[in-house]
């Protein structure tokens, strides 16, 4: 570790790290519970029966047989390995960050990939949702209707990983360039 990198730098990068550990861990518990485990009694409680995950109600597969259940949540699993990889290299950004290499090559390479894979990861998100209520539909109860829903807020997270991947870019773009002016001189 770099000394001369601030205390308070150092301890707001192991925040962030604690915070994106806790929640990457529990969006794998919640998809991976309800899939393999969708009669847990922990699905009866009052959040969970009004939850939804990944587009379906907890216990929605509880009844399905093993290839059912398999495939459908199976559609889930590119989302899950995008979205975990985006947080490594946010981890890889941090270390970074603690080393005192805030504008370095890598740190930046880090930074436009988490941004880049966390936007691929929301798409993956919604079409995996979509894509597990359509395969659910034909073992759904009777008059159970399926709906495309994309919300405001998935639109504001789509926008808001597109524009740090843009600001990623131009960062990575200026270092080149402030590189190859180096090289005129």
């Amino acid at each position: 570790m770099n000394p001369t990198v601030p205390n308070k730098i150092r301890r707001l990068c192991w925040v962030v790290r604690v915070v994106a550990m806790l929640l990457l861990g529990s969006v794998i518990v919640l998809y991976l519970g309800s899939w393999l485990f969708p009669d847990w009694g922990i699905w009866d409680q009052h959040w969970a029966r009004r939850a939804s995950i990944g587009g379906l109600p907890p216990k929605a597969l509880a009844t399905s047989d093993g290839i059912d259940r398999f495939l459908i949540g199976a559609a889930s699993v590119p989302y899950l390995v995008c979205l975990s990889w985006a947080f490594y290299h946010l981890h890889r950004m941090l270390h970074q960050f603690e080393a005192g290499e805030f504008f370095e090559r890598a740190t930046v390479r880090h930074l436009r990939t988490f941004s880049g894979l966390l936007l691929l990861a929301k798409v993956l998100s919604l079409v995996a949702m979509h894509l597990r209520v359509f395969m659910y539909l034909p073992l759904a109860p009777a008059g159970t209707r399926w709906a495309f829903n994309v919300t405001g807020d998935d639109l504001a997270v789509l926008m808001l990983c597109a524009l740090i991947f843009l600001i990623a870019h131009l960062m990575e773009e200026g270092g080149r360039l402030a590189e190859e002016n180096r090289g005129f001189v």
